[in-house]
């Protein structure tokens, strides 16, 4: 992982020494108290360690006041255009915030901001988005380095006000962007990288350009936090965001069970054995962090279970039960999920 300072959201460490982190962002209006309040335990349940939330005005950063009472949290007020609503953010125990370069930029209030969030212990993101720019770039790489630009412009100035507290994000509607922004970025600096796709658009289109774009930047030691931005519930941003750490193997939340795509020599009902052990492991509460997998015939399961920390392979009429290079047992279709958990509990 790229070098980085170390920021903070209250009490949680962001930077290259930390683990990547989860934020997850609020999406109920804050007028309706009692879904704002479920939404954001439901984020906090499903393994968010920061939670961001739109502040429009003086008056919405009041909510900071409710949801502590609620969940343990930092949160992250998500400021634009008014510089003073950065001010009652802080006021109202926010331990972030997010100020826009795009529209929060004139120096004697970004100081002011600096002063408060200096006296509160409050960190600064720095956050510049594509959507911001009312104009069209002639390729990415254009766009790339207008949009470093502006972050390094802002970080000069919060320097020029010893304001080190700092993180940062570059977010591109599309992946290319996002990439050559974020590597541009990397390559001049060493604050630490909020990363995030933005404006992806509904869940699986969304999904793919976020495990891309995300997955890409991890992938070559860019970036400290994570943020996944899907048109669908915020529930399933947090979990993307915890499949995508999973999948680069740079964070565990539990069991990863892996199974096989499937083919013509499966000869068992597979994706509902899958989806049966999921729902049982998850319902048995199970949560060391180990990696098991179901396969469905003898080509490459026998290897795949070995290779996992524990697994089936299934034949004609029943499947072996591995753990590493060691057949445990065998099992049937009919008790393989009973059996298999049996041994995933003992591990």
């Amino acid at each position: 992982m790229n070098k980085t300072t170390m920021a903070k959201i209250g009490g949680l460490k962001v930077g290259s020494q930390y683990p990547v982190r989860i934020k997850g962002m609020l999406k109920t209006p804050l007028s309706r108290i009692d879904e704002l309040v479920a939404e954001a335990k439901a984020q906090e349940a499903g393994g968010a360690e920061a939670i961001r939330i739109a502040i429009k005005d003086d008056s919405a950063a009041k909510v900071r006041s409710v949801l502590k009472k609620y969940i343990k949290v930092p949160m992250v007020a998500d400021i634009h255009f008014h510089y003073k609503t950065a001010l009652a953010a802080i006021d109202n125990g926010f331990e972030g915030i997010r100020l826009n370069p795009l529209n929060i930029a004139k120096e004697s209030e970004v100081r002011e901001v600096v002063i408060a969030a200096k006296k509160n212990k409050v960190s600064i993101r720095v956050g510049v988005n594509s959507g911001g720019f009312k104009r069209r770039f002639k390729s990415v790489g254009e766009q790339a380095v207008v949009m470093v630009g502006e972050v390094a412009r802002y970080l000069k100035m919060l320097e020029k006000f010893e304001f080190y507290d700092t993180m940062v994000s570059l977010k591109g509607a599309d992946v290319a962007t996002t990439i050559a922004a974020n590597r541009l970025f990397a390559k001049k600096f060493s604050y630490p990288v909020h990363l995030g796709v933005t404006a992806t658009g509904l869940y699986e289109q969304a999904l793919v350009k976020s495990a891309i774009g995300i997955g890409v930047l991890l992938n070559e030691g860019i970036g400290n936090v994570v943020r996944v931005s899907l048109s669908a519930p915020s529930v399933l941003e947090i979990k993307a965001a915890k499949d995508i750490l999973t999948a680069l193997d740079l964070r565990r939340f539990g069991p990863e069970i892996i199974s096989c795509p499937t083919c013509s020599r499966c000869e068992v009902d597979l994706i509902n054995v899958v989806k049966d052990f999921e729902k049982a492991v998850h319902e048995s509460n199970f949560k060391k962090p180990v990696k098991i997998a179901v396969m469905g015939c003898v080509v490459n399961g026998p290897g795949e279970a070995y290779q996992a920390d524990i697994g089936a392979a299934f034949g004609k009429d029943k499947a072996a039960i591995f753990k590493k290079d060691k057949i445990l047992g065998f099992s049937t279709r009919r008790d393989i999920i009973r059996d298999l958990l049996k041994k995933v509990r003992e591990l």
